[in-house]
């Protein structure tokens, strides 16, 4: 018999002594065999749970995993895991990149699509859920074993010894962006934060108002104008305009405080000083490292 006939069988012996244990007097449910009986036919929560993440964890070949397209028509970054696993960047003639493990595998992609876009034209990428980095290193070190019996005992290019170009990205500062309002409160209309933009200008001394944060940079101008300023070894301070929770409707208030229509904005000693075409224009011409220069050799 399946489990689930030999169930039903023993469901009805079962209901029948519990059916005897009640015409002589006994309660609905008190029944030691029917009690004995439920709790051999459930499966345990933690049994059950167990079971589901490892069936999530069973891992992937490269070969077997569908391409997420990055640029271009088709392009679908939000399908790229947001969680710990391993990824591989392909170009646009689907030469493999470049091989890597990270415990934000989206974040990861876009970093490397703000920083080598011609390279990033597609991924294929395998969530490793509660992952060690054990567990990351055996997933990443497969991956790379089945490339190198596919291509003759070649690496991807990004991951030869002495490239750097993949791995050795400039290691941004932990700071946290700055808030505008506790996030506590139901109701903050556009002059709250139009004030509250005003405050945070006045007390730092060089404010970046940007789609995410600096670790986690949501738009390749936010990412460049970071660039540019952690080149410069500038200490800044940032507000993610993407943080509906603690700075509601930035992005429009925005284009009043500064009168400027794009984000990333930069502000410097209380004053507007441009977007990422302008910060690009004042590093090339050598502004930018004279004006905080000027600042003392704090800023810079």
């Amino acid at each position: 018999l399946q489990s689930g006939a030999v169930d039903d069988e023993m469901n009805v012996k079962v209901s029948f002594v519990c059916r005897n244990s009640i015409a002589h007097g006994g309660k609905p449910g008190c029944c030691t065999a029917h009690k004995m009986f439920l709790r051999k036919s459930r499966t345990p929560v933690r049994v059950r749970q167990a079971a589901a993440d490892a069936s999530d964890r069973v891992p992937h070949n490269l070969s077997d995993l569908a391409p997420i397209v990055l640029s271009g028509r088709g392009s679908d970054v939000d399908a790229i895991p947001a969680e710990a696993g391993v990824y591989a960047v392909y170009d646009s003639d689907e030469t493999l990149q470049y091989i890597g493990l990270s415990r934000k595998i989206k974040a990861s992609v876009k970093l490397h699509m703000f920083e080598l876009p011609e390279l990033c034209f597609s991924v294929r990428c395998e969530a490793v859920k509660a992952a060690t980095t054990l567990e990351l290193q055996k997933e990443w070190k497969k991956w790379i074993l089945e490339y190198l019996a596919e291509n003759k005992g070649k690496l991807p290019h990004g991951n030869v010894q002495g490239n750097v170009l993949w791995s050795d990205r400039k290691q941004r500062t932990t700071k946290k962006s700055l808030t505008l309002t506790d996030g506590f409160r139901s109701a903050v209309n556009d002059s709250d934060i139009l004030e509250a933009c005003r405050e945070v200008v006045r007390l730092h001394k060089t404010v970046v108002f940007m789609k995410g944060s600096r670790s986690e940079p949501e738009c390749r101008f936010s990412h460049r104008v970071c660039s540019i300023l952690d080149d410069m070894l500038v200490d800044y301070e940032t507000v993610d305009t993407l943080d509906e929770v603690h700075n509601h409707n930035l992005r429009n208030v925005l284009k009043q405080f500064g009168n400027w229509p794009t984000i990333p904005q930069v502000y410097h000693n209380g004053d507007f000083l441009g977007g990422h075409d302008i910060l690009d224009e004042l590093q090339m011409s050598g502004q930018l490292h004279e004006l905080f220069k000027t600042d003392g050799p704090e800023d810079i």
